[in-house]
């Protein structure tokens, strides 16, 4: 199966960039061809969904599919299914590691777009990215614990309008990444199905014949070469088209995270209040006590004296009688 590469830089609007295919060269066509001399150029794409993506990569799945089970069903030799599981993993390896130079590729021309528009590593544009990036990969994980309060307050104060055209296209560059991570995923599952289908077969539990193997799959590879094509034209449009999208949800977040602070803050706030509060009626009460204790000894001392008085009297009643 050829390798699909694509240069971010004909998505963006650079002249003379586009997407290529390598190993599969083909004649050149018109103009508004979406392949000419062995390229597709992903700029000429319209209109594309994720759905249309999953659609398109599904059919090809289940083309290819079909022409493989048409010719196991010919073949008694499960050894020669095993062999040509074994050359697909080695194309898989092959594709993954195409995958990982494409992304390399991607990320070093993202980086080249710092010196194109002036970027510093240290300028308020750049800290922003930064931190947009930081808040997305917040929200698509859970994890917010590596995003800073500034961060979030950050984001959560802009709008899709103040990204500048630095900015777009590096999320652009971010999202294609991210789509290139999940092809590299699911050939490593692909590759993981297959050696699980091996083992299987080496243990005799799979009794199906597959002679004209290779027919098949070379059957199965063009049919996923030319949905690949349309895969990756429509994936880049798709990122195009979604960036203003998925930027504004990472804005709703940074802002709900910033409300669930500021509740926090205002609980915290009220509690203390209310310590403030209890602290001083205890005040209160110790004061209180303390005048009611002195208050009582002056009643005692009053009634000591008056007890003195009684006596006194007593003693001149006497005195007058006798």
């Amino acid at each position: 199966m050829g390798i699909v590469t694509v240069n971010l830089a004909g998505i963006m609007g650079n002249t003379g960039a586009g997407t290529g295919v390598t190993g599969n060269t083909g004649a050149g066509q018109d103009g508004n061809s979406q392949i000419k001399n062995g390229s597709i150029y992903a700029g000429n794409i319209n209109g594309m969904s994720n759905d249309r993506i999953e659609q398109k990569r599904a059919m090809a799945r289940k083309q290819a599919s079909k022409a493989l089970m048409d010719q196991f069903a010919l073949d008694n030799e499960v050894t020669d299914k095993m062999n040509e599981l074994r050359a697909r993993n080695a194309e898989i390896k092959q594709e993954i590691s195409g995958l990982k130079d494409q992304r390399k590729v991607f990320t070093e021309e993202q980086e080249a777009l710092k010196e194109k528009y002036g970027i510093s590593p240290d300028s308020e544009e750049q800290k922003q990215l930064d931190a947009i990036l930081r808040v997305k990969q917040a929200k698509n994980s859970g994890d917010w614990s590596g995003v800073s309060e500034e961060d979030i307050e950050m984001v959560a104060g802009m709008d899709k309008t103040q990204l500048t055209e630095y900015q777009t296209r590096a999320l652009g560059y971010e999202s294609v990444k991210g789509y290139l991570d999940g092809e590299i995923e699911e050939l490593n599952r692909e590759s993981q199905i297959n050696n699980f289908s091996i083992r299987e077969m080496k243990l005799g539990l799979l009794k199906t014949s597959y002679k004209g193997i290779s027919k098949a799959y070379k059957t199965a590879d063009k049919i996923m070469d030319a949905a690949s094509k349309d895969i990756i034209g429509m994936a880049w449009e798709d990122a195009k088209k979604h960036v203003e999208e998925e930027f504004e949800e990472l804005v709703e977040a940074a802002k709900k995270k910033a409300e669930e602070k500021e509740e926090l803050e205002e609980k915290l706030d009220k509690a203390k209040e209310e310590k403030e509060e209890q602290k001083e009626l205890s005040e209160s009460i110790q004061e209180g006590a303390k005048e009611q204790e002195s208050l009582q000894k002056e009643i005692d001392k009053i009634m000591k004296d008056a007890e003195l008085l009684e006596e006194d009297l007593k003693g001149i009643m006497v005195d007058g009688l006798l």
